[in-house]
């Protein structure tokens, strides 16, 4: 076996003994039983039985770009550890000592040796680590030849770092997450496997001869080269043109589904709903937020309502609106959807969920919010509606969809005619062609209608560009045709948090959050008031000791008012028993509150009205 990194495997052992013993309070990350097991090189434990336990040493060549998944080598091999504690400790280069069992994954039934060999654990049996504290080498890919990654050569190179030069793509495309795509040099085919959550997802293949570098894997006997990032493959990552275009001048719109956020298992405690760490999901898709600074963020599956409000904490400029209802079917985990607003932008006017006499997506009823939207002293009122359409790759899934995106077309034709429409959300569903069976998409009503509507996304599924793992442009924006003109043409775009969120699809969600921009100055059209008018408005506004709420009820029953600080904080809270739809009255004492920005809110069963109002001290 030819040497693939630059020092020795005995080099490795010495200095990783020597540092341990001279070294024990510098090392960090799991305390290791080491003790108990046998050291040997990586070339020596690849032949070990399934379920030894191991002890090796070795540079890390893949840490956290996989999710889980790490990979480390020495001059001997190569090996991959199932381990998410040791791959977000570990960076490019580290020197780390693993023990665990040894294992392998997707191997062909019954036959040993055709999956990826691996140390990985759980229990009693979990991996454990050091990290030796000397300076970071990353190993060096080794160069091989296509024919070389098959038969017992592919084995002995199996979790090595390996490149292959002088291959074409067969595809011409875009990447896709969690897809597999062949290269060949003239006589022999090989896989390359784009990893869910790495970079180069949406980027154009390249076409030519290329050099591809990689971590090997195997599937089921297939061997794979697994690359880490785009510049594995000598991808210089796009950079959208309509970026050079500041965002205060436009209203920027961004749909993003967080998968079963806040919420790692089902009522059983057992059934893995979202990602594992919800506390690393919450900080992720703070980071995300953050760095997308959208106007109005669209979210879905919202299982974790108090976590969710605690983004307020870290990113005060917003405000939040959550869908009030959900299906009354305590035995599901509930999938709310809800805003983020900018609230120097945004000053929200009323929520409530539509179609709630429909089976509207099961159960996961339209959130509107009507909204006066500010952008370089232009305002204009918009009504956005935030839908999570039925999931499935049926024939009774595609039916639903379908039905559903009937019944929207209708309802928005029949009460918003003139208005400004956004519809932005999960759609579950290409706006070209179906995810299932690639039949008619499910929203033909408003694709055919573009005289009524513009789809502004279906431009990014004609790309072939994904918002999801599993593949398609299932997350969408569509605006009605008063807002035609105020679309930024080339603004549209799937923003890519995996360039900077590690394992982004294990850790934080499986979707890519969607962008849609604006110039509100392009909107001309005139308003045309609601048919059923209900609001909220403050009397006086800017107000000092006490303010009066004018309440037009949005439902009979029991209304909530509550004042929200800029922090979220709520500071004021009262209950009324609306009997007739006429206006009624409520005064609210400020005489304790600091001069500010609130936010004044009034909650029925089925939506809530929202406004500004500024408290102002002298």
């Amino acid at each position: 076996m030819k040497q693939l990194i630059l020092r020795s495997c005995k080099g490795i052992l010495l200095s990783s003994l020597i540092l341990a013993a001279l070294l024990p309070n510098a090392l960090f990350a799991q305390t290791a039983p080491f003790t108990t097991a046998t050291f040997r090189t990586i070339q020596e434990a690849r032949r070990q039985p399934l379920g030894t336990v191991l002890y090796v040493a070795g540079r890390v060549t893949v840490a956290a770009e996989f999710g889980g998944q790490a990979h480390i080598q020495d001059g001997t091999g190569g090996l991959a550890v199932f381990d998410t504690p040791l791959s977000r400790a570990v960076a490019l280069g580290d020197s780390v000592e693993v023990s665990g069992p040894y294992t392998e994954f997707q191997a062909t039934t019954g036959v040993l040796g055709s999956g990826l060999g691996q140390i990985s654990g759980s229990g009693a049996s979990r991996v454990t680590f050091r990290i030796i504290p000397v300076a970071r080498v990353i190993p060096v890919a080794r160069e091989v030849r296509l024919s070389e990654l098959v038969g017992a050569s592919g084995e002995a190179l199996e979790g090595q770092l390996v490149r292959v030069s002088g291959v074409q793509f067969r595809d011409t495309a875009t990447f896709r997450s969690a897809t597999n795509y062949e290269v060949f040099d003239g006589s022999t085919t090989a896989q390359v496997r784009i990893t869910a959550g790495t970079n180069p997802i949406n980027q154009r293949i390249p076409r030519g001869n290329v050099s591809v570098v990689g971590a090997l894997g195997q599937f089921r006997g297939t061997y794979q080269i697994l690359p880490r990032t785009a510049a594995d493959l000598g991808i210089s990552l796009s950079v959208n043109p309509a970026d050079t275009i500041p965002k205060a001048r436009t209203l920027d719109v961004t749909t993003w589904n967080l998968r079963w956020f806040g919420r790692p298992f089902d009522n059983d405690g057992v059934t893995r709903l979202g990602p594992a760490d919800s506390l690393l999901q919450f900080r992720n898709v703070i980071r995300v937020l953050d760095s997308i600074d959208a106007d109005l963020y669209a979210l879905q599956e919202i299982s974790n309502s108090p976590l969710f409000l605690r983004i307020l904490d870290s990113l005060p400029r917003y405000g939040a609106i959550i869908a009030g209802f959900a299906p009354p079917q305590p035995q599901f985990v509930p999938q709310r959807t809800a805003y983020l607003f900018k609230r120097s932008v945004i000053d929200t006017v009323r929520s409530e969920m539509v179609l709630t006499n429909s089976q509207f997506a099961a159960g996961r009823f339209p959130l509107r919010l009507e909204f006066d939207a500010a952008v370089q002293g232009v305002r204009r009122r918009i009504h956005a509606f935030n839908i999570h359409a039925k999931a499935g790759s049926t024939q009774r899934d595609y039916d639903l969809r379908t039905t559903d995106a009937q019944l929207l077309y209708d309802f928005l034709n029949t009460n918003y005619p003139t208005q400004n429409v956004i519809v932005a959300g999960d759609f579950n569903d290409s706006p070209t062609a179906s995810i299932f069976q690639s039949l008619p998409t499910p929203y033909l009503p408003f694709v055919r209608d573009s005289a009524r509507y513009t789809f502004v996304t279906a431009s990014l599924a004609r790309q072939g560009l994904s918002s999801i793992n599993a593949g398609g442009m299932i997350d969408n924006v569509v605006v009605s045709n008063e807002m035609n003109a105020s679309i930024l043409a080339g603004g549209e775009k799937i923003e890519s948090p995996f360039t900077y969120i590690t394992g982004y699809s294990t850790s934080t969600t499986d979707h890519f959050p969607v962008t849609a921009r604006f110039f509100l100055d392009r909107i001309t059209s005139v308003q045309a008031p609601l048919r059923t008018e209900t609001g909220l408005s403050v009397f006086p506004n800017p107000s000092q000791d006490r303010a009066v709420l004018r309440i037009v009820p949005l439902a009979l029953g029991e209304a909530k008012v509550s004042l929200d600080n800029a922090l979220g904080q709520n500071v004021a809270v009262a209950t009324l028993h609306v009997v007739q739809h006429e206006e009624l009255q409520h005064q609210i004492s400020l005489s304790e509150l600091p001069s500010g920005v609130y936010s004044c809110r009034v909650e029925y069963a089925n939506g809530m009205i929202q406004r500004a109002m500024v408290v102002v001290r002298r």
